[in-house]
């Protein structure tokens, strides 16, 4: 009986409903922010190690139970200029890590994802390769 009436567990590939959000914008934490910075700072990534932006979920009762969505632009090989989208969280055996590639030209799908993603709402990892 307890299942039916049981709290359902969250799927830990995806944006937690309840954790707070945190934005790093090539490295500074930013607390405090808007839709809008996350979109401005997407179109403003560049091929650079520092040029990043990643937005990130921890329990605030377990740090060590986290969930993030990251993106920046690849440095070299063949998807070199294109977006990388990662995706990660603290799987039940250790940390999980997806990762896809978007044209340069798909700044609007990389954007949909991460707005998806602020909105708490499911992701569709499909297409997107595990790197754990």
């Amino acid at each position: 009986m307890g299942f039916l009436f049981g709290k359902k567990k969250a799927d830990p590939s995806q944006p937690h409903p309840d954790w707070p959000w945190t934005l790093s914008e090539g490295g500074n934490i930013l607390r405090d922010f808007t839709w809008e910075n996350i979109e401005y700072d997407l179109a403003e990534l560049y091929p650079d190690s520092d040029s990043f932006l990643i937005l990130e979920q921890k329990d605030p009762k377990n740090d060590e139970h986290y969930w993030y969505i990251q993106s920046a632009i690849a440095l070299k090989g063949p998807n070199k200029d294109n977006y990388i989208v990662g995706v990660g969280w603290s799987g039940e055996s250790g940390p999980a890590l997806m990762e896809r590639c978007y044209h340069w030209k798909d700044l609007d799908t990389v954007i949909g994802i991460f707005e998806q993603a602020f909105q708490r709402k499911p992701l569709d990892l499909s297409g997107y390769e595990s790197f754990f």
